[in-house]
């Protein structure tokens, strides 16, 4: 994935910084997740920020703790298109809720229940910095048959893969053999 479009994920503070500090050319580079993009997109000892600003931001990125506030949040930009037409190809409801409502029930109470278990007192929430091998929990629930919990991952892993946190980017990716 190009460097733009990865940087564009980022916190609109931390956005702006990185494209000031950095030229098209570096924009153009092709990484595999958000960390690598903040890291080659610029000489951080030459920014006005410094090294350890720029340290802390990756650091944050790589161990899952880069987190938006709600006012955040709403700036960032959907995953889905702005384009009208574009739009209507993305069928959430007629194409992956109506398909799997058993599923999608039993995945939810799942995300419920792990929450309780691990945040009795918090509302419910993915807490990233607790698991981030997806693929090999993936696998264990998958011997044990433990389906909700397969889900989960894969869920999980995919997420991680379209937000450029996924810790198997190296991986080869079917759909590319790369």
């Amino acid at each position: 994935m190009k460097t733009i479009d990865l940087i564009s994920k980022l916190k609109p503070q931390h956005r702006a910084r990185v494209l000031n500090n950095s030229t098209a050319k570096d924009l153009e580079r092709d990484c595999t997740d958000l960390a690598e993009a903040v890291a080659l997109s610029f000489v951080w000892s030459t920014s006005p920020e410094g090294s350890p600003y720029w340290t802390d931001v990756c650091g944050q990125l790589t161990s899952g703790e880069y987190t938006f506030t709600e006012e955040e949040s709403k700036e960032r930009e959907s995953p889905l298109p702005t384009d009208a037409a574009e739009r209507k190809t993305y069928p959430i409801f007629s194409g992956c809720i109506n398909y799997f409502p058993n599923a999608i029930a039993a995945v939810s109470h799942l995300s419920y229940k792990g929450s309780q278990q691990h945040h009795p007192d918090q509302p419910l929430h993915w807490d990233k910095n607790k698991s981030s091998d997806e693929l090999d929990a993936l696998m264990r629930h998958m011997i044990d048959g433990d389906w909700e919990q397969v889900a989960w991952r894969a869920l999980a892993n995919l997420e991680r893969k379209l937000t450029g946190h996924c810790q198997y980017e190296k991986a080869i990716d079917k759909s590319t053999n790369k």
